[in-house]
């Protein structure tokens, strides 16, 4: 490691839809990072959730070329260490790790879990935070409880549906009428979505979603309205928001070939979700700016947010503003939104991995240490 650098690793790919998605996120990353702060070094997460080591990384052009090795995390009295697999087993202490992971895995709580099990600091909310942000239900739950408008509906288990889909098509159109939108419950970047308009569009849109996710929300359909996106991070301890975004659809909803596969991309090179055709600082008056950072604060605060989120909101004709979705790990780590706040894309990397190792260090004092001599009697009473 370069002496008097910070070793960090960029972590991306995983078992999910958005893999590709993540891949272009951690590939920015690695071209972005400030190189003489830190000591970049790749893992990879393959579809089939093996985790390879590629190394230090400048250029996305190395990735398909690099050489992998095995790696494996474990804990020792000297910290949280990743080990290669190899004949030599050499074994390397993180300062922090950033990830770049959308959906499935890498963004649902579970690789943060595992991170925070060998005190490897992360840029990314909490398992905890992740867990509710990645289920659109639970979302909805927990912003109902504070005050915070989400777009009317119901969920439905998957399991429930089998078999069933008439049954819950004619109650779901009962309860909410037509026409609603279907959306797979964990799933983000739009894939599964669908707009149903008869009942038969209906049954057809939760079969799909019913093999898509364990878990599926049906919203009514809201018409004539406007989105607007706003991202939010702490930085020294402090909540900060971005300037708010309206994202503009070519299609029916803000699809996933909207967010990725318009002439935009190609335009700019892959820059992901900073390809998107938006209006950046959103043309509105300064009370519904106000209005939309002060609730993606509250939404910050109420999903025990940590990293750095990004909150969608829609506003209707008639005034009526409500959350649509939280993005734990957005795509692109919407640092595009942050660059209009004349924030740097290399200083937001940065100020991510600090505040990660800050979280870190605040969530370790509280570690308990309860000490008592239960086990030893135990296992003296069985003798």
């Amino acid at each position: 490691m370069a002496e008097n650098k910070k070793l960090v690793i960029i972590m991306f790919g995983g078992i999910a839809p958005e893999h590709e998605v993540s891949v272009i996120s951690g590939l920015q990353i690695v071209e972005k990072i400030d190189r003489v702060k830190y000591d970049a070094r790749v893992i990879f997460v393959t579809k089939k959730g093996e985790f390879e080591y590629l190394g230090a990384m400048t250029s996305r052009k190395e990735f398909l070329t690099k050489k992998r090795e095995a790696v494996t995390f474990g804990r020792d009295k000297n910290g949280g260490y990743i080990q290669m697999t190899g004949i030599f087993g050499q074994k390397l202490y993180p300062y922090a790790a950033f990830l770049a992971f959308h959906g499935g895995i890498g963004e649902n709580g579970s690789i943060q879990g595992m991170l925070e099990t060998f005190s490897i600091p992360f840029t990314s909310p909490s398992s905890e935070g992740a867990v509710i942000s990645m289920n659109k239900q639970l979302t909805k739950e927990v912003m109902n409880a504070i005050g915070i408008a989400t777009v009317p509906g119901i969920s439905v288990f998957s399991s429930d549906i089998k078999g069933k889909d008439q049954f819950f098509a004619k109650k779901i159109s009962k309860e909410l009428s037509l026409p609603v939108i279907v959306k797979p419950a964990h799933l983000g970047s739009s894939i599964g979505i669908t707009v149903a308009r008869t009942e038969i569009d209906l049954q057809k849109a939760l079969l799909s979603a019913a093999h898509m996710d364990s878990e599926i929300v049906v919203e009514k359909y809201m018409t004539k309205y406007i989105e607007y996106n706003c991202a939010v991070r702490k930085v020294n301890g402090v909540i900060e928001t971005s300037e708010v975004e309206r994202p503009i659809t070519k299609d029916e909803i803000l699809s996933f070939a909207d967010k990725y596969q318009r002439s935009g991309g190609k335009k700019t090179g892959g820059r992901g979700m900073a390809s998107l055709e938006r209006e950046l600082p959103a043309k509105i008056s300064n009370t519904l700016r106000d209005s939309l950072q002060e609730k993606a604060r509250r939404v910050f605060a109420a999903i025990r947010g940590k990293g750095m989120v990004r909150i969608d909101f829609m506003a209707t004709e008639q005034g009526d503003l409500y959350l649509t979705e939280v993005n734990p790990i957005p795509g692109s780590l919407a640092f595009y939104l942050w660059e209009a706040s004349g924030i740097t894309f290399k200083q937001q990397i940065t100020d991510m991995l600090e505040q990660a190792v800050l979280d870190e260090q605040e969530r370790r004092s509280y570690e308990l240490d309860y000490s008592t001599d239960i086990v030893e009697k135990f296992v003296k009473a069985g003798t």
